[in-house]
């Protein structure tokens, strides 16, 4: 969402109802709202409004009070609209060559985006604010997206919301750089991980000295157990002579 007010109100006594002269006018004014640091927001526009107020200006006010503070990502791409001009013009531009279907767009629009991002990284930072992924996606894919499809929306720099991706930022801004085979150059083979390596080697081996460990145990057991059935049927031979005799004693 962006926000914008006409001049003043159309009015015979302009002395009263609008802007007196060599003041800033209702645009400049809620242009300088969007570029404030965004906790200050709130309370400048609410002094704004008592303002219009005062001067009798209540449409204006009125609109003014029911300005929307900007979400967080929606204020970086402000700021970078204010304080990286030449880069979002570079991003708009390039935008437009890839509509055009000029050779060498993309290029040109994945390098403005990635500069505007290391630029919101840095104005996050400076600002005291977290660049938590979700922040630094949001004000990305809003400066992609609205370089495509909004791009004076995005030069205003009075945006409240993010953007959402749509098919010609995925294309323009995700799409990958040329591959090495691209360029005719031979693909080099991945280098295994000698750490991992290293240690999956270490758990074979434990697996195999267990392994074998296990073996050597099953077949001690193997033989006590036919010791015990040799012993347990000669114990058995015992009782049933033993039961012989006594019969042939009776």
């Amino acid at each position: 969402m962006t926000v914008s007010l006409r001049p003043g109100l159309q009015c015979t006594n302009r002395a009263i109802y609008g802007p007196r002269v060599g003041e800033p006018t209702i645009e400049t004014e809620i242009g300088r709202l969007y570029g404030l640091p965004l906790g200050e927001f709130t309370k400048e526009r609410d002094a704004l409004a008592r303002r219009l107020r005062a001067d009798n200006r209540r449409d204006d006010a009125a609109a003014v009070a029911e300005l929307r503070k900007p979400v967080l990502a929606a204020w970086v791409v402000n700021q970078l609209a204010r304080e990286q001009r030449t880069d979002i013009k570079a991003l708009v531009d390039a935008a437009a060559a890839i509509r055009a279907g000029k050779p060498g767009a993309d290029d040109r629009f994945r390098a403005a985006a990635d500069d505007l991002v290391r630029a919101g990284r840095e104005l996050l930072a400076s600002a005291g604010r977290p660049a938590t992924d979700a922040v630094v996606r949001d004000f990305a894919t809003t400066l992609r997206a609205a370089a495509a499809a909004e791009p004076e929306l995005l030069l205003g720099g009075r945006l409240t919301e993010p953007f959402e991706a749509t098919g010609f930022e995925a294309m323009a801004g995700a799409a990958p750089r040329r591959s090495a085979l691209a360029r005719g150059e031979s693909k080099q083979p991945a280098r295994p991980d000698r750490a991992r390596v290293k240690q999956a080697r270490e758990a074979l081996a434990a697996a195999r000295d267990e392994a074998r460990t296990l073996g050597r145990a099953a077949q001690i057991a193997e033989r006590e157990a036919s010791r015990l059935r040799a012993d347990a049927d000669a114990a058995d031979r015992g009782v049933a002579e033993a039961e012989a005799a006594l019969a042939n004693l009776l």
